[in-house]
Formats: structure tokens, sequence, C-alpha cells
């Protein structure tokens, strides 16, 4: 049996929070782990050590690239993939994809098996790099 991958969600919207999770569960490929933003953020990343890490970034809160930058800044972490929700999807686009401030990025809104797979295309090309 494959072991799941740990997924890290960072997030400040409960109700969001609980709908990706319940998506990525549901393939019943990924372990998640919750957190909001904040210092805690950082703590749980080095606790849990996750495979990938799934960030809100609403354009209103700036900690994106503070948290992400504290991320990467720690030696366990710098390899983790950091996959970035945001807002920022153009006349109402569904699903776009693309890179924002050196992180990937999908915006909302979006399908959730878009986003399912997604995260399954990232972790094969972390692995695929790793090999």
């Amino acid at each position: 049996m494959t072991p799941l991958k740990r997924i890290l969600l960072i997030d400040h919207e409960p109700h969001l929070t609980a709908i990706v999770s319940a998506a990525l569960q549901t393939s019943g490929r990924y372990l998640i782990r919750q957190q909001s933003y904040g210092a805690e953020a950082l703590a749980a990343a080095l606790d849990f050590q996750p495979d990938l890490i799934l960030l809100d970034a609403e354009p209103e809160h700036l900690e994106l690239d503070q948290v992400a930058q504290q991320i990467h800044g720690e030696s366990a972490l710098q390899n983790v993939p950091v996959l970035c929700l945001t807002t920022l999807a153009a006349n109402g686009q569904i699903g776009s994809i693309g890179f924002l401030g050196g992180y990937t990025f999908l915006a909302n809104p979006f399908r959730l098996d878009d986003m399912v797979n997604c995260i399954t295309e990232i972790l094969k090309m972390r692995r695929a790099s790793s090999s």
C-alpha cells in the first residue's frame, strides 16, 4: 500500500478549508492537517513535515510572502512545494493555473477535481526531480 502524501492546508477561512480538506481526503491519497495563518503555521509545517503546502493566498493577506519565506527558510522544508489558492482569476475564468511571485497558484473559482489533479501533478514532478 502506498503511504498517504501529507498536505498542510494553511487557511484563514474555515468554510473553504473544510471543502478543500474533504475533497482531498475523499481521494484517499492524502493525509491533511489544517492550520490557520500565524506563528503556528511554521511550527505545524516543521512538526507535520508535509509533502506539499496548500496556502490560501488572498491578496488582502500580505502574510503569504512572510509565511512562504519562513517555510522555505527552514532547511527541512525548503524543497516542499507550495500551492497557493487565490482569487486572482481574470474575468470569471475557472481554474487558472500559473506562477505568481515564484509560487504555483490555482485561481478561485476552481473545480475541486482540478485542484486534486494539480496537487497530484506537483507531487509527481517533485518525486521525479528527487529521483
